[in-house]
């Protein structure tokens, strides 16, 4: 009879290799981390191993059932923060996400960041209150996202560094006389969803690719500074109220090495639509290399009746989504391929739940309109 080896108090666990324990560390809060350090000598330094940090104040503390932000549970908090970021610098951080909008000494959260870029961190998501120097710190910052950034107290905000690529600005509330500098001569794309604010200096964008705009104008402020700023673009996406800004302006910026241009249009500006036909005219006509144009059957309405002939001219693809039947949307389709001399694709999407009957009708009307390009395809769905 073999005989049986009875096991007791068998550390398995502590066994396995650092890559599977610290793959089991991430599932933890950041507290029951460091807790774990007292298990053994095997676990003390586990946790300064851990590649992606993530400390969330105001959640962590309301998990452990506090009702209102004490300074002892606060500066106990900061104190776990300084201890896996600062008393053990030991290994690199791909990500490092701090959330706390509560009130912590600046100097701080400035030892917080600076421990971070120190440990090479890649990708840094911070949800706290300005800090003014932070964008200095970041030496080789390339992507840049600025969400619900208070600016009410901040006259001028400034976004100035020289490897920055993508910029994206959402929901900023800057205040009623807000002035912002972009300053970034490797922007590639440029993301800005937002109020418009008193005054912008847009400066060393040359290198700027890709830019989405839109843009709400309660205050009714005259945007010609900023679209000059971006006109070097070459793919420009325009909401409707962004698409009436530009129009506004006189007079109306050039953008001379724009290649493709997408409008949306939403049915709560609809009525002001027919007064954008002259604007738009203007617009499409001092485009000379614009290739690709997008945009859903409402701007289709706004177009003017017959299109410059110099886009046409030009002009490669085209694409209509929301594309219903009527009247209107069809006859301008049929003059696009009845005169787009150089155009190769017209896609058309149609609008929701149309059948697959009624869209079969649209391909049968458009297919036997004549059309001047020897080389197009149409596509409808």
């Amino acid at each position: 009879m073999a005989k049986q080896v009875k096991m007791e108090n068998v550390d398995r666990i502590s066994g396995l290799h650092d890559s599977i324990l610290i793959h089991i560390l991430s599932f933890l809060s950041a507290k029951q981390v460091i807790r774990t350090s007292i298990l053994s000598t095997r676990w003390r330094y586990l946790f300064a191993l851990l590649p992606n940090l993530h400390f969330d104040f105001e959640g962590d503390l309301w998990r452990r059932g506090y009702t209102s932000y004490r300074h002892i549970d606060i500066y106990s908090y900061a104190s776990l923060v300084d201890k896996m970021l600062i008393t053990h610098n030991m290994t690199n951080i791909d990500k490092f996400r701090l959330k706390c909008r509560t009130m912590i000494d600046p100097d701080r959260f400035h030892a917080w960041i600076s421990a971070a870029v120190h440990r090479g961190v890649k990708h840094l998501d911070l949800n706290i209150s300005p800090v003014k120097s932070l964008l200095s710190g970041c030496t080789s910052l390339e992507d840049l996202v600025i969400e619900k950034f208070l600016m009410s107290n901040i006259s001028n905000f400034n976004i100035s560094h020289p490897f920055l690529k993508r910029l994206t600005l959402l929901y900023t509330y800057q205040s009623d006389y807000g002035w912002i500098t972009i300053d970034a001569p490797n922007l590639v794309y440029l993301e800005y969803d937002d109020e418009l604010v008193a005054g912008y200096s847009l400066q060393n964008l040359q290198s700027l690719v890709k830019a989405d705009i839109d843009i709400s104008n309660s205050l009714q402020v005259d945007g010609s500074t900023f679209f000059r700023g971006i006109c070097n673009v070459r793919s420009l996406i325009l909401s409707d109220t962004s698409l009436e800004l530009l129009l506004s302006c006189a007079p109306l910026p050039v953008f001379p090495n724009l290649v493709k241009l997408k409008i949306h249009c939403s049915n709560d500006l609809r009525p002001y639509y027919d007064q954008w036909e002259k604007g738009l005219e203007t617009l499409l006509s001092s485009l000379p290399e614009l290739e690709k144009l997008e945009f859903n059957q409402e701007a289709l309405i706004s177009l003017p009746e017959k299109a410059p002939s110099s886009l046409l001219s030009k002009l490669k693809s085209i694409k209509i989504s929301d594309f219903t039947d009527e009247r209107d949307c069809i006859g301008k389709a049929k003059y696009f391929l009845k005169n787009g001399r150089a155009l190769e694709k017209l896609t058309i999407r149609t609008a929701l739940r149309y059948s697959g009957e009624r869209k079969s009708k649209i391909s049968k009307v458009l297919s036997a309109s004549p059309w001047e390009s020897k080389h197009l395809c149409i596509f409808i769905f």
